[in-house]
């Protein structure tokens, strides 16, 4: 009997060359054909480095050099033995996880297929092509940057897209990664090769191709639709076992299906009673479980008799039991007078909830991990979400501009609990709607539904980002040829994206046409009554970052403020010479126009100008801090009106000044630590107000002070919030002890501090020349808020000695008097502490622990240095 399936990978060592080159036009460590040793998975790119072929394209200006990368055809080469058992079997699948991106694979120089789509898998039937014994497998690639211009020359017209400073045009022609071609903060570097896993499949029975799992919750039971694809060499009726292989769980049912000849679509049902929950992080635990699939294989009842297992193919896919729902109902449905708008306002709530929990959504936006994406692996999905989960987060949304990441990025999503708001791969730009480029997009998005949905992390389908935006208000109806850009717009994302996530998902997750949208047809994206919006008002705008609290979003899925990555990041690119806001060389690691002299003018705004580029550094991250704390504290503040934040962005791509809260290699910003205290399950804020009780800005005469505390969560706080006002030098002027009288997911005013009502008349109690602190001491987890209600550069701050002290990776920081944004720099060695960039009160004392990267083993107390606010002056 021939094995029911025979997989041979074809992960490893390849050849690369440039196709059509001579061995006269080789590079020198080329061999005798022109070609340079390669890997699979992996990308010309990254061969290329490898090889010493190629400069580091993070270096300097050097991707400016080596555009010529990407403009080129490339052709990847290997030889694959085969042997009788698998040519014996009736059919054979050539099966590339991943071709980046316009490609024809040939067989023994046979034209097997070719490819459009680097979101795809592909599948070539090669049984007519291949051999017993030795294969010769060729993949060509053409230049992306070639294919795109093309496409984009014979379009019978244009198809707009937004630029950026270092790009190669036309990215919207071509189905590839839209930020491999430039972006705002990323290289330019059109990758090409075989990017994801590639094996050689043999089969004479039916094979699983995919599994997708949907969920229907009643009272505790749980049905399970399992959606198989299988593809069969001939037609019959097998057996299909479906259980889950956990020892608390006791579940399995076989079916009797049919199935045709090609591919078939059944459906198998499995119940599970009483199932344990997965929930998002910080409001429960994330249990999983491994659910297989077996398909029986024609010669069943022979193998029994020999007891002898007889499985054609089998699967598995690791589940959580879960409800999810996007809440949107209208304001007066929803939340009655506490909506955060008048009754009779139009709005909807816009919000998601989890086994039937309102969970308030707090993340940050996620990139593609690095310019050259090989190397990527696994350890840095697990460094950056575990890094996304210690600041508290619960939420992370894949951008649209990016890549479907690996399976391997949803599972540390699923085990870490971070719900995945998943965008289409389309961002800021129109797209062509022909019927070829919308058939590769169709085949796309069933794909990676079908691929996804199983994932308990998954839990909304949103079309594109920002492309309703540039339609309907950077375009607008005005503009020529608007009515065919809103057709292709429609076909794309309405009747095309729209339909398959209905159809492939069963789970029935939601599907939002893009990012921002408004529900309301009348009504344009990035209005705060309803949907999500993306708020840039701050940083493209130029508006003082008061501008946050004068926005009511109902979620915002977009905003932020950029900073500059560590002096020791930016040392792996630039020389010491470089190291200055408006060097050449640091403009080019800028790739927002105007973007770092934005930096330096808020800076003037908020602080004293530092003169050492440390000190800017240092200043440039306090600030991007600053920034997303007001906006952040004010949109929990104002919750359930708000149903969620997620910040641009979490990660870099190369060592670049970025809206990014971890630099590229992990270093984390100022944001990142200040994420972690205001995402606390409780929020304890302090904000000046006006006569009116209204927020303002720090350049602002406050009326009063208000201390709020703010839960997410399921249960009211039972403790207290204790509250000083001080002077920088430790004179207590006010102190005071109120009840955290707040319920469950609410958030409330607990105190105000009235300035007539502090001191005495022999003491200045005038708000903006004090500093503000409030605790609160309960059993949830939460931080101390210290607040200064004026403009940082107008304060008098004292000169404070801090008292350090190290043993082993813990240290003990006190000061003398007031220092602000407490800094802790571990030097070289990669990690973060436990909490960094704080304030401390005179007399205040505080121990954080430094935890390390995997292999970093130097003494810290060795490259321990600490800096604060007054010191940059």
């Amino acid at each position: 009997m021939v094995a029911q399936i025979t997989r041979q990978s074809l992960a490893g060592k390849w050849t690369v060359r440039q196709t059509g080159a001579t061995p006269t036009d080789a590079p020198a460590n080329a061999g005798l054909d022109g070609s340079l040793a390669a890997e699979v998975p992996g990308d010309v790119y990254h061969d290329l480095l490898r090889a010493d072929e190629i400069p580091d394209p993070f270096v300097e200006d050097t991707e400016l050099d080596v555009q010529w990368v990407g403009e080129t055809d490339w052709t990847y080469e290997t030889t694959i033995e085969v042997d009788d058992d698998a040519i014996a079997h009736d059919e054979h699948r050539l099966v590339f996880e991943g071709l980046d991106t316009v490609a024809e694979v040939s067989v023994n120089g046979e034209v097997v297929g070719t490819s459009d789509n680097m979101h795809r898998r592909y599948e070539f039937d090669v049984g007519a092509a291949l051999e017993a014994g030795e294969n010769e497998i060729a993949v060509s690639f053409e230049s992306p940057v070639e294919y795109a211009a093309e496409r984009a020359n014979a379009y019978p017209y244009e198809v707009r897209s937004i630029e950026f400073p270092v790009e190669q045009p036309h990215r919207n022609f071509i189905r590839k990664a839209q930020c491999h071609f430039g972006w705002d903060w990323g290289t330019c570097l059109p990758t090409m090769g075989i990017w994801r896993d590639a094996e050689l499949l043999s089969f004479s029975e039916p094979r699983i191709t995919d599994v997708a799992v949907g969920q229907d919750h009643d009272d505790g039971t749980v049905e399970l639709d399992v959606d198989l694809r299988v593809e069969a060499p001939a037609a019959g009726e097998h057996e299909v076992t479906v259980a889950i292989d956990d020892a608390e769980i006791d579940a399995a049912s076989t079916t009797t299906v049919s199935i045709d000849a090609g591919v078939s679509e059944p459906t198998v049902s499995l119940t599970v009673d009483d199932p344990e929950l997965w929930w998002p992080a910080g409001h429960g635990d994330q249990p999983l479980y491994d659910l297989t699939v077996e398909i029986a294989s024609a010669e069943s009842d022979a193998a029994e008799s020999q007891d002898v297992e007889a499985v054609a193919d089998a699967a598995t896919e690791r589940i959580g039991f879960r409800e999810i729902e996007l809440v949107r109902e209208p304001d007066a449905a929803a939340q009655g007078d506490d909506a955060g708008a008048s009754a009779d306002e139009p709005g909807e709530s816009f919000g998601f909830e989890v086994n039937g929990q309102p969970i308030y959504a707090k993340g940050a936006n996620w990139i593609p991990t690095d310019g050259i994406p090989t190397r990527v692996d696994t350890a840095d999905y697990e460094r950056l979400l575990s890094d996304a989960v210690d600041a508290n987060m619960n939420c992370i949304r894949v951008w649209g501009g990016g890549i479907y990441e690996r399976d391997e990025f949803y599972d540390t999503c699923d085990e870490q609990g971070l719900l995945v708001w998943q965008d289409f791969m389309f961002a800021c730009a129109l797209y062509p709607s022909d019927d070829e480029f919308l058939d590769t997009v169709a085949a796309e998005a069933e794909y990676q539904v079908r691929r996804l949905a199983s994932h308990p992390s998954i839990a909304l389908w949103c079309g594109n980002n920002e492309n309703e935006e540039m339609l309907r208000e950077w375009i607008g109806e005005g503009a020529e040829d608007y009515d065919t850009y809103s057709e292709d717009y429609d076909a794309l994302y309405l009747d095309t994206l729209g339909p398959i996530a209905e159809q492939y998902d069963p789970d029935g997750r939601a599907f939002w046409p893009a990012s921002p949208h408004s529900s309301s047809p009348d009504v344009l994206p990035n209005d705060n009554s309803q949907g999500d919006v993306h708020f840039w008002d701050v940083w493209h705008s130029g508006k003082p970052f008061s501008a946050y609290l004068d926005a009511e979003p109902r979620f915002a899925s977009e905003f932020g403020y950029q900073s500059f990555p560590s002096i020791e990041t930016l040392s792996e690119v630039l020389d010491p010479a470089d190291m200055n806001p408006t060097a050449p060389l640091m403009e080019h690691h800028q790739r927002n126009p105007g973007g770092n002299g934005r930096i330096l003018q808020r800076m003037v705004d908020h602080f004293r100008v530092p003169f050492d580029m440390g000190d800017f550094v240092y200043l440039s991250q306090v600030q991007q801090g600053l920034a997303i704390e007001t906006a952040i504290e004010h949109w929990r503040r104002i919750k359930p009106h708000c149903g969620g934040t997620i910040y641009w962005q979490l990660n870099d791509m190369w060592q670049v000044a970025s809206w990014s809260s971890i630099e590229y290699g992990g270093r984390w910003k100022a944001l990142q630590h200040m994420t972690r205290r205001f995402y606390a399950p409780v929020l304890v804020s302090i904000v000046p107000v006006d006569d009116d009780g209204d927020p303002i800005g720090r350049d602002e005469d406050p009326a009063a002070a208000q201390v709020w505390v703010t839960s997410d969560e399921p249960h009211a706080l039972d403790g207290d919030v204790e509250i000083a006002a001080e002077t920088f030098d430790g004179e207590t002027i006010h102190a005071e002890t109120v009840a955290a009288d707040v319920g469950p997911q609410e958030s409330a005013v607990v105190a105000t501090l009235d300035p007539d009502a502090l001191g005495d008349d022999d003491v200045d109690a005038d708000l903006t020349d004090l500093l503000l602190r409030a605790e609160y001491t309960g059993p949830e987890e939460s931080y101390v808020a210290h607040e200064v209600l004026n403009v940082y550069k107008q304060l008098d701050l004292p000169d404070v000695d801090l008292d350090v002290t190290v043993e082993g990776d813990e240290v003990t920081v006190a000061a003398d008097a007031a220092a602000l944004y407490v800094r802790l720099d571990p030097g070289e060695l990669q990690g973060h502490f436990s909490d960094n960039f704080f304030h401390l009160a005179a007399g205040e004392e505080r121990t954080v622990t430094f935890d390390r990267q995997d292999g970093e083993d130097g003494a810290l107390d060795d490259a321990l240095s600490l800096t604060h606010l007054r010191e940059t002056y």
